[in-house]
């Protein structure tokens, strides 16, 4: 009997080679045709803290650390569903970089899985450092300036992302997870939107969207009349913008 709680049985002799060089140990048994790899590996890690990109007033203040295994056990403490799934793929031909698919089993789309589950396999790639190496290739335009992937520092937006039927992808060495997909809603919605009234809620999202368009809009509209339709402006008016 071996007290180690992670013990995994590996044939494969790259697989062996890949799990010493992750820090894993590898018990070899004369006779026997497997290696069984005990879970050992250890490193410095950054606690637990509260998120620097999300603040919020009211709300929990833990955040993602490098670690992957801390980002699924914060992600894990918040999903009590036997039906939420960790898959977990090694990318890059030399970096080898854990990269860990979270959804709920019957709740997610299975179409959306398997499109993830597809462009995921497909990369190859020398070496993935973080996880927005990870969202450029996996975007549907990499041409597009506009975000296509949700990215957020937050274990609770993961939980509430994984609640609504998306998927949650975690990258070892990154404190950002991705979350797609991602729609114009989901990126202008903040974290504190789940635990403020929906009253409240809805109306601060209703104004993010009127002044994302004013802020799109306004420049061009403005232009527009000062340059080509100077008509439409009111004289007394046309007299304060002069000045």
């Amino acid at each position: 009997a071996i007290a180690i709680p992670e013990v995994d049985e590996k044939t494969q002799i790259d697989e062996i080679v890949s799990s010493i060089l992750s820090g894993e140990t590898v018990l070899l048994v004369d006779g026997v045709a497997e290696a069984l790899i005990l879970s050992t590996r250890g490193w410095p890690t950054r606690g637990v803290g509260e998120p620097e990109t999300e603040t919020v007033v009211r709300g929990p203040r833990d955040g993602f650390s490098e670690t992957l295994k801390i980002n699924m056990t914060l992600v894990r403490r918040r999903i009590k569903d036997p039906k939420m799934k960790v898959k977990v793929l090694d990318i890059g031909r030399r970096s080898r970089t854990n990269v860990a698919i979270l959804y709920i089993e019957d709740i997610v789309n299975p179409e959306l899985l398997n499109e993830v589950n597809k462009r995921l396999n497909s990369i190859d790639i020398d070496a993935i450092i973080d996880s927005a190496i990870l969202e450029y290739l996996i975007e549907d335009n990499y041409l597009s300036p506009f975000p296509q992937i949700e990215n957020t520092e937050r274990p609770d937006t993961a939980a509430a992302a994984l609640y609504e039927g998306r998927v949650v992808i975690l990258v070892d060495n990154s404190p950002f997870a991705l979350i797609v997909p991602a729609t114009i809603g989901t990126l202008l919605q903040s974290a504190e939107d789940y635990y403020s009234r929906w009253t409240i809620s809805s109306f601060i999202r209703t104004l993010r969207l009127i002044a994302f368009f004013l802020a799109t809009l306004s420049p061009a509209l403005y232009i527009a009349i000062t340059s080509f339709h100077p008509g439409l402006i009111p004289t007394r008016l046309t007299y304060f913008v002069a000045a």
